[in-house]
């Protein structure tokens, strides 16, 4: 597919969720809260969203990556 004149879908995603996760298609934002706890958040092309509030960084990411597998794999039996 060729994104010469308009932007590719991802894009605009990747401005607002920086990380590219393990997971095929999702990308992840990482912020620290003001409690000290980490918050992630994760969305894919297709608007679904997670979001995982952990202890640390790299704890909040693994399960929201988890759970972001499990929505995949969800859409993906729905569609077979």
């Amino acid at each position: 597919m060729d994104y010469v004149d308009t932007p590719h879908p991802e894009r605009g995603i990747q401005q607002s969720f920086q990380v590219r996760g393990r997971v095929r298609g999702w990308f992840f934002r990482v912020e620290e809260r003001p409690d000290g706890s980490w918050q992630v958040r994760g969305r894919d092309l297709h608007g679904q969203v997670v979001s995982v509030v952990g202890e640390g960084p790299e704890e909040a990411l693994a399960t929201a990556e988890t759970e972001a597998q499990v929505l995949s794999d969800q859409g993906l039996r729905r569609n077979t």
